[in-house]
């Protein structure tokens, strides 16, 4: 995998994650972050308070594997906007979960934050953050990814 290359470590976050019950490619993930890496949940708990959960990476994957051993998950990128200034980009990736890689059923979307930086030689992911749709928060248009 060619690390150099932003389009394909953000790329890679979507194959390692997406797969058959149990299929996810831990080892993909773990070339891809850096080690001081965070990934950051966000959601809204029943009584509408914003709330967070934040994880190392092997925190993540700890709480992942029980959540799809039982079930097809695929997350697919559906838009991307990056901005990159020096050694840091923040890319905004629109994505679906569904059920199956190929006109899978739609389960959510939502809107990963990626934070990258470049050590000289390949891109590592920092820093993700992602909340999904519900009632009052959508994705942005189209047009937004192309401003």
């Amino acid at each position: 995998m060619d690390f150099s290359n932003m389009d394909t470590v953000i790329s890679g976050i979507y194959t390692a994650i997406s797969g058959p019950p149990g299929g996810q490619d831990w080892e993909l993930e773990d070339q891809l972050f850096h080690a001081d890496a965070r990934l950051v949940r966000t959601r809204v708990a029943e009584d509408g308070t914003p709330i967070h959960f934040a994880f190392s990476v092997d925190e993540f994957r700890e709480a992942t594997i029980p959540l799809l051993a039982d079930q097809h998950f695929y997350e697919i990128e559906t838009n991307r906007k990056v901005f990159q200034f020096g050694n840091i980009a923040q890319a905004f990736s629109e994505y679906e979960a569904r059920d199956a890689k190929e006109d899978g059923t739609l389960m959510f979307r939502g809107m990963n934050m990626i934070q990258l930086f470049w050590d000289g030689a390949r891109w590592w992911i920092m820093h993700i953050i992602w909340d999904n749709e519900r009632d009052g928060v959508t994705l942005p248009d189209a047009d937004w990814y192309r401003s």
